[in-house]
């Protein structure tokens, strides 16, 4: 229920956390933001942390959402592909600058909890990659090494380090890595 005092906590959590990290916002600041006490904030949520657990459940469950209704709405594997990747660079991007990163370090179950999650939906490529090999959309490729590859990528590359160290968006490198993966280095003659 959207206007549930649960929900009004997350979203004005998810917005600071998102602004200014985990690490930096307090629960008094939260409190602030609604015009509540800090003693309503924890008759919901025990702490900071069950929060930041619930942020990122709620992020996943959108995610899980939009997915499906992708799915749903088409059947061609590169719309598909294409839908959910567009998606997740504008969904993501504002979650990497300051949240994962902060909990990457403080809250290192929570961001494990963030790349097993990510590991899962990434693997799921593979059956869209069976899918365009049999409709004759994506070169003969074997499914599991083209989606591992992905992975990799991915693994290496979108961590709040990585982009630190490079001075690139989350965006900017998922488009690199899709446009690497997908269309290689080597110019076409």
């Amino acid at each position: 229920m959207p206007d549930s005092p649960q929900e009004k906590i997350l979203t004005a959590a998810e917005k600071r956390m998102l602004s200014f990290g985990y690490r930096k916002v307090t629960m008094d600041e939260i409190a602030g933001d609604l015009r509540m006490s800090k003693n309503t904030i924890y008759k919901y949520f025990q702490s900071k942390v069950e929060i930041a657990e619930w942020l990122l459940n709620r992020l996943k469950s959108r995610i899980n959402r939009y997915q499906i209704d992708v799915e749903k709405s088409s059947d061609d594997p590169l719309e598909i592909l294409s839908k959910n990747t567009f998606y997740l660079q504008k969904e993501l991007a504002p979650w990497f600058k300051h949240f994962l990163a902060d909990i990457k370090f403080e809250l290192p179950q929570l961001w494990e909890d963030f790349v097993d999650y990510r590991t899962e939906k990434i693997l799921e490529i593979e059956n869209l990659i069976k899918k365009g090999i049999k409709k004759k959309e994506f070169r003969k490729v074997n499914p599991t090494l083209a989606a591992r590859a992905y992975l990799g990528a991915v693994n290496s590359i979108i961590s709040p380090e990585v982009l630190e160290q490079e001075g690139v968006s989350f965006q900017s490198a998922l488009e690199s890595i899709m446009s690497i993966w997908s269309q290689g280095i080597l110019y076409r003659k």
